[in-house]
């Protein structure tokens, strides 16, 4: 049976689905928050909010005519539904890379993700909550006015910086696989063998040299040598268009850069969409040897795409050829 084939969506238009997305999915929290509560003991859950909760937090959220259990979390709501801890997450502003690719929270995101609270996290549920009802009450004790309402508008606000991180590590996807396209262009008649992450060649001096696609740098060169491996190319591609956010780029193309002149190479480029100078740019990353612009180097006919492909094929030892 043929797969479906489905039109690519326009950007905008992604981000539209993606917000709607995620609106739908903070109402089927709250939902779902509401329906395990119906379902537990509420005075067992009661009696575990008043026991972890400062009694002025519970006090307050009280005044406002709330129940406890919309801003705190208690280990029985989240055994009785892993899903929950989404809830809680969006509330308190933290985005699912800040949450789980930092610090402890990791090991509990099969909790949000699939509903699964194996037996060794069901031990860890009490300091879990502890730490999250900690930030539930600086954030009751710093809001002027609580309601239904604010609640949602919090878990709200929390999407924007998820969605522009899931966008720009779309862009920054786009930008590096027009770069390992180019490369590949160039080097393909010395191509040895390829995923869609390395590219191995083989150079004019017989030596077997490593392209790589991963992170931090974006694209690393390695030449193997007969005394060991050699770091030759760090390169940091920003693919964002946008002048406005240039020195940030710049700024992580920079530590990006340290970091590789530390482990041995000696060459640094960095690819930037947005139209820079260069003496501006380099102002911002004194590391970066070359600067080029993503746009130009993938024209075929201009100077900058020229000046590419010979440093290119300089530093990995083979002809440049048009």
């Amino acid at each position: 049976m043929s797969k479906p084939c489905f039109p690519t969506l326009d950007p905008g238009l992604q981000v539209a689905f993606y917000y709607r997305f995620q609106t739908i999915r903070r109402l089927h929290l709250r939902d779902a928050l509401r329906e395990t509560v119906a379902r537990l003991d509420l005075e067992a859950l009661d009696g575990e909010l008043r026991e972890m909760v400062d009694a002025r937090a519970l006090q307050r959220t009280a005044a406002f005519g709330l129940r406890g259990e919309l801003l705190f979390p208690a280990p029985l709501l989240l055994h009785s539904n892993p899903f929950l801890l989404g809830y809680y997450r969006l509330l308190y502003g933290l985005s699912q890379k800040e949450f789980y690719a930092k610090g402890p929270f990791g090991r509990f995101k099969s909790l949000e993700e699939a509903g699964r609270c194996s037996e060794p996290l069901r031990l860890l549920l009490r300091p879990l909550c502890a730490s999250l009802i900690g930030t539930g009450e600086r954030l009751v004790g710093g809001l002027d006015e609580l309601n239904q309402d604010v609640i949602h508008e919090l878990q709200l606000l929390t999407i924007g910086p998820q969605l522009r991180g899931s966008e720009n590590t779309r862009i920054g996807q786009s930008a590096t696989r027009e770069v390992r396209d180019l490369i590949l262009r160039i080097v393909a008649p010395h191509v040895c063998e390829q995923t869609d992450r390395t590219i191995v060649l083989r150079n004019s001096s017989d030596r077997i040299v490593l392209i790589e696609f991963f992170a931090d740098p974006d694209v690393r060169i390695t030449e193997k040598l007969p005394t060991g491996t050699r770091p030759t190319l760090s390169i940091e591609i920003k693919g964002g268009a946008d002048v406005s956010n240039i020195h940030n780029r710049l700024g992580e193309a920079e530590k990006s850069h340290q970091k590789a002149r530390n482990a041995g190479f000696f060459e640094f480029w960095t690819v930037l969409r947005a139209d820079f100078t260069a003496e501006s740019a380099k102002r911002e990353s004194p590391t970066t040897s070359r600067f080029f612009n993503l746009d130009r180097i993938c024209a075929p006919r201009t100077a900058e795409h020229r000046e590419f492909r010979e440093l290119l094929s300089s530093l990995i030892g083979i002809p440049s050829s048009d």
